[in-house]
């Protein structure tokens, strides 16, 4: 495992914090950099937990931010080549989101980035934990303030290092468990990996701690709260297999009044067309209103609205490459910024669509599917022209916007071609597929229209999640008649009917996933909640008849075809342990996941 370059993480902290430049100046640099002469103080150990904070947001960046040319959000790695969504405009390294057996090599810089940030957050966290051990650290304020402060900081690192530690597991698989801070004195070489199980126990011990020394709602849902703590924890007992303490932990989230869900118009968008569901990511922000989300990334600094503080990448990689396609860029070609020559044509098109995709991944058909339950499909909320993209806007001389029709005839579709599933083709490009406006995002300068980055503030965990979890939960707990009450108030959000407990009882979990599905489109790392529900009780990942492979083949047009890999027990899914660390780890022989030579 690399060594932490712990003088470039203070310095983020020193650049995210902001200085006084004159007496920055006058200090010595190197000294400065150290986090003897940081962590000395609260504020000091706050600025090192802000720079978790900072890591915790390159899950919605791209995944190259730790090296390579990876052009797709680090959160896709989770979230495509699932049964709801495949690679459209792929990657070599992504070639298992549309080709899943080609997920065995073990060199891709996507698994490497993966590994290295999860460790980046544990490793720093290790050191806030143990370095708020020390004396003489000025907590400030009385000594039951001081207490609180202390616990505070180490409940904020302890949440981090669990949370990066149910990435790995869902990702690698049994891995290095690290709990202490990493210096010169104990640099090591002989890594093993530790069971998930042992990995689980200290998982449960720092989310309970979290929980237990932070408010269930904080003043901003930009900071980790008792309420994220409780909904990992509850997903925790679930994949320990234990639902009864996953029900106990995720009640008084999912019964008490801190949060609800937003079921009626609100937010800066509620004067336009559309719904309550989709304003939920129009206006993420507690101070706005919201009290469904959990936890916002913001990313919007008002005085510099049109650049904001760091991009995300949701909508470029969720949102279909539409200008590519070769009827649709057709369309818009009498706009007046474009005709005056104010803009380029790029450049109007996505500004009247919501902003720029990159096509990278699209939803599965049988996802769409999904939502045609009990006939819905023309009601459901989730699936409307509100939630989906299912029409293409064109501005015309006149300034006014209609639908860009071909013939008399919409551009957007889910026709499957024979193209689209030739088993030696790289890529599908199948720019006219519809996806979701979740991640719209219309940048303020005609400048910019064409940019794949974007600033909004941007959901990140929703209680509608934590609802579907309680059920899960629940249902697991022999109280199907209570879960179904969860599940209907969030399809009820969306104008879908209810259900019944026989049809909850007869679907079981898969019932389940098909609602996360519905609702968490693109929000959810949904291979981690797949590889959650395929081991438990014991179960192998890789089995033919998992909800993994099963549901893959059921639901994932593209991906989930018998040539590639998902009727096959010799393809992994888990992904594999990167070679470089396997290389570096000389002081012990390390194998790695089954399915990788």
């Amino acid at each position: 495992m690399k060594k932490l370059k712990y003088t470039l993480i203070a310095l983020l902290v020193l650049c995210m914090t902001g200085c006084n430049e004159s007496s920055f100046l006058e200090e010595d640099p190197r000294a400065s950099l150290y986090p003897e002469n940081l962590l000395v103080d609260y504020s000091g150990f706050q600025s090192m937990v802000t720079s978790l904070y900072g890591m915790m947001r390159n899950e919605y960046r791209r995944a190259d931010a730790l090296g390579g040319g990876l052009p797709l959000v680090l959160h896709s790695a989770w979230g495509c080549g699932v049964d709801n969504s495949w690679s459209n405009n792929s990657h070599s390294d992504f070639k298992y989101m549309y080709y899943p057996s080609q997920i065995n090599q073990t060199d891709l810089q996507i698994f490497q980035n993966i590994f290295q940030w999860c460790y980046r957050i544990i490793n720093t966290a290790n050191m806030v934990i143990s370095r708020a051990e020390g004396s003489g650290i000025d907590w400030k304020g009385t000594e039951t303030e001081a207490a609180a402060h202390k616990n505070k900081i180490i409940a904020q690192a302890r949440f981090f290092r669990a949370w990066a530690y149910r990435h790995l597991t869902y990702s690698f698989g049994a891995v290095p468990l690290s709990t202490e801070e990493i210096t010169g004195m104990n640099y090591r070489n002989d890594w093993e990996r530790n069971s998930v199980e042992s990995i689980r126990e200290v998982m449960e011990q720092d989310f309970a701690f979290a929980m237990n020394n932070l408010p269930l709602r904080e003043e901003s849902n930009s900071k980790i709260s008792g309420a994220m703590a409780r909904h990992y924890l509850g997903e925790l007992y679930l994949a320990m297999d234990q639902p009864s303490k996953a029900v106990e932990v995720l009640k008084p989230l999912a019964e008490g009044s801190e949060y609800s869900l937003i079921t009626n118009r609100f937010g800066k968008n509620s004067a336009n067309p559309g719904c309550p569901f989709i304003d939920v990511f129009r206006t993420p922000m507690y101070a706005d209103g919201n009290t469904e989300v959990l936890y916002a990334f913001v990313n919007t600094e008002p005085e510099n609205s049109a650049f904001g503080t760091a991009e995300v990448y949701m909508k470029s990689t969720y949102k279909n490459y539409y200008s590519n396609d070769g009827v649709i860029n057709k369309s818009n070609k009498y706009d007046p910024d474009y005709t005056s020559g104010a803009a380029t044509w790029p450049q109007v098109f996505w500004i009247n669509n919501g902003g720029k995709g990159a096509g990278r991944c699209v939803p599965s058909r049988g996802a769409f599917r999904l939502y045609n339950y009990k006939d819905q499909g023309t009601q459901d909320d989730r699936v409307s022209d509100y939630a989906v993209v299912w029409t293409i806007n064109e501005k015309g001389a006149d300034g006014k916007i209609t639908e860009f029709l071909n013939n008399g005839k919409m551009v957007v579709d889910t026709t499957v071609t024979a193209a689209m599933l030739d088993d030696n083709k790289t890529t599908i490009k199948k720019y006219n597929w519809p996806t979701t406006r979740k991640w719209d995002y219309v940048a303020p300068l005609l400048a910019n229209g064409d940019k794949d980055g974007c600033y909004q503030d941007i959901v990140y965990l929703r209680l509608a999640d934590t609802y579907l979890l309680y059920a899960e939960a629940l249902l697991k707990n022999n109280q199907a008649g209570e879960a179904i009450k969860w599940i209907n108030k969030v399809r009820n959000r969306s104008n879908a009917v209810s259900i019944t407990e026989a049809e909850l009882t007869a679907g079981g979990v898969d019932f389940i996933l098909d609602e996360r599905s519905r609702e968490l489109l693109s929000e959810e790392e949904r291979r981690h909640t797949l590889i959650r529900v395929s081991q438990e009780k014991g179960g192998d990942e890789r089995d033919v008849n998992n909800y993994f492979k099963r549901r893959m083949r059921q639901l994932n047009e593209i991906a989930g075809r018998d040539a590639r890999g998902m009727n096959s027990y010799d393809t992994p899914v888990l992904f594999p342990i990167p070679q470089e660390f396997i290389d570096s780890n000389t002081g012990r022989q390390l194998e790695n996941n089954p399915g990788y030579l």
